[in-house]
């Protein structure tokens, strides 16, 4: 690694302890606010593991041999191996400041980094001038700091976004085609697969054995196997999921009343997606179809029977990419008019750096980990700070926002076969599910055409959503007189997406893209929207002839018959050359949530 650039005006905290160097030409960077601090003398080390999982996603360099207990074999390595890290310790074991956070935000502005990764979620979606996040990274994207931000794990509601700020990367999470494969067979001879992080060479649970669901008397507690008889000794129990953050915990409990294995299965809203975790006994978590199934199987028999076998990591499952069920969903509370979560990136059972620490969760034999595996939008919002990383490297004079539509325009709604992403159910993913798609690295750094933004330009967004100059000012920190600079609706921000809220009449909206592809381009306009809705685009073919040469163009959108479509519609724009497709989602939300 080369040394810290010349720019860098950050400071090390991290001392030498415990036998490890302090900063280096890596981690050039490492401070502790308020009470992640603990004390004054306490360096900025993770007790958690959260933190080191995210950096090494983001600029971990390459290491040969990584895997957890064997498991996703391989060369690891972050989005941007070669940048340098600076951290900030905002939270503690337990708790995350708001005011920490804060500190953290404004220190990360002023040492002068170049993109920041908050894999946080305190945003609760008040409008911007009262969400000190989004008054933070605005000071950060004054400076030419990119900010990527988790969209949180309050999914599948929807609504439920946070960190919505438009001059926020939000990024929602998805699967991978890796599985790290279980297997369970039925007595009647089907078969489920599911997953699990323990694959235990001595596997009590893989040859037939009593199949038991405490919760077939109705018991919610029994349910999710929270309370157990004792007669589950010695057998396979089937549990529901009691939320992905007490999975292991719930295998815990099946292990303390002697149960030889756990079938953990999905409620209905987690649908398809399935954890690969630490389980402290034979585990298979599979999904809800799976769990219907074997729910089924265990009514229909007097002496139900089931195993469970380990395979290992398995690649190439379909579908993939999916989003998970957890992964927080649009509309955003504090602006519904701009499209979020703004993307998706891999955040399901993740592979990356772990802190051993004695908050570490460990498997049963109590092994130490150097890697361990992370699920949440946590997971996938560092793979895109990293990437956003990659193309600052190559075009270090693009602004955030067009960074951010290089990410946004490339980005894929199709999954590996072809066909739309999927949600959590198997259904075709919304726009406000999946952000305008999953991301697409190799194609993000030449995306063509730009939809650029500067600081100023969200000023008059801002006093469109009705802030006053007062409020416009608290996100600022300078005199907005909003009358003179002409309010504009959300729809009429210079934004990679567009969210119509359409009534009887069109609407038509002004959008400006910049040319960062070669000289002399010609772009055709291509329009795929369900045939209720009619969109204009003109002119319909735009010539750049020279680099960074802006062109504008009006896209109207209106209804193609005489009445409203009650379900809304989703389609894309896309600005086509022999090059590039320069594509950007289109959403008429609902009827019944136009505003």
């Amino acid at each position: 690694m080369p040394p810290p650039p010349k720019k860098w005006k950050g400071a090390c905290e991290f001392k030498a302890i415990a036998g490890a160097g302090g900063c280096n030409n890596k981690v050039i960077g490492a401070r502790a606010f308020g009470s992640a601090a603990v004390n004054d003398t306490a360096p900025p080390v993770d007790d958690a593991g959260h933190g080191t999982h995210t950096a090494s996603t983001a600029a971990g360099n390459f290491v040969e041999n990584a895997d957890v207990r064997g498991n996703a074999h391989g060369t690891a390595s972050g989005m941007a191996p070669h940048a340098h890290l600076a951290i900030y310790k905002v939270c503690s074991r337990s708790r995350c400041s708001i005011m920490d956070v804060i500190a953290g935000l404004d220190a990360a502005v002023k040492d002068g980094v170049d993109v920041i990764s908050m894999s946080i979620d305190v945003s609760d979606g008040a409008q911007f001038n009262y969400d000190l996040v989004a008054v933070a990274t605005y000071k950060a994207i004054e400076r030419g700091i990119f900010v990527s931000a988790a969209a949180g794990n309050a999914g599948p509601a929807a609504g439920s976004v946070s960190n919505c700020a438009p001059w926020m990367l939000t990024v929602a999470a998805g699967t991978t085609d890796r599985a790290i494969r279980t297997t369970v067979k039925l007595g009647n001879g089907q078969e489920f697969d599911g997953e699990s992080l323990f694959q235990p060479h001595n596997n009590s649970a893989g040859r037939p054995l009593p199949l038991v669901f405490p919760g077939a008397s109705g018991d919610p507690d029994a349910r999710g196997c929270s309370s157990l008889p004792d007669s589950v000794s010695g057998k396979v129990v089937l549990c529901e999921s009691r939320g992905f953050k007490e999975h292991v915990e719930q295998g815990q409990t099946v292990k303390a009343y002697s149960g030889a294995g756990m079938i953990l299965m999905n409620k209905p809203e987690e649908g398809y997606t399935t954890f690969a975790n630490a389980h402290v006994l034979p585990a298979s978590h599979v999904s809800n179809a799976a769990g219907s199934k074997i729910t089924s199987y265990f009514k229909s028999t007097p002496n139900p029977t089931a195993s469970i076998t380990f395979k290992g990591t398995v690649l190439g499952i379909s579908p993939a990419p999916t989003v998970a069920f957890f992964s927080s969903r649009g509309p955003s509370k504090a602006s519904p008019g701009i499209l979020k979560p703004d993307i998706s990136g891999p955040g399901m059972n993740i592979l990356a750096a772990w802190a051993p620490s004695e908050m570490h969760p460990e498997f049963v034999d109590d092994v130490s980990l150097a890697f361990f595996m992370e699920s949440g939008t946590s997971m996938s919002t560092p793979h895109l700070s990293g990437i956003a990383a990659v193309i600052k490297s190559l075009h270090p004079s693009w602004s955030p926002a067009a960074i951010k539509s290089a990410l946004m325009t490339s980005s894929d709604p199709a999954d590996k076969a072809g066909v739309p992403v999927k949600d959590e159910q198997y259904r075709r993913a919304s726009f406000f599910t999946m952000g305008a798609g999953y991301v697409n690295p190799s194609r993000a750094v030449d995306p063509g055409l730009v939809y650029d933004l500067s600081p100023n330009d969200y000023i008059p967004y801002l006093c469109g959503l009705g802030y006053g100059d007062d409020g416009v000012k608290e996100i600022v920190h300078r005199r907005v007189d909003c009358a003179k600079l002409k309010p504009i609706t959300e729809a009429e921000l210079n934004y990679p997406s567009l969210v119509v809220k359409l009534l009887s009449q069109p609407i038509t909206v002004r959008r400006t893209v910049k040319n960062v592809g070669k000289a002399n381009s010609v772009y055709t306009a291509v329009v795929d929207m369900p045939k209720e809705v009619s969109v204009t685009v003109r002119p319909p073919m735009l010539r750049f002839s020279k680099v960074n040469e802006r062109q504008s163009f009006t896209v109207t959108v209106r209804w193609a018959g005489t009445q409203p479509a009650v379900a809304g519609a989703e389609g894309n724009l896309k600005w086509v050359s022999p090059e590039h497709v320069v594509r950007s989602p289109i959403v008429v939300p609902p009827a019944k949530v136009v505003v």
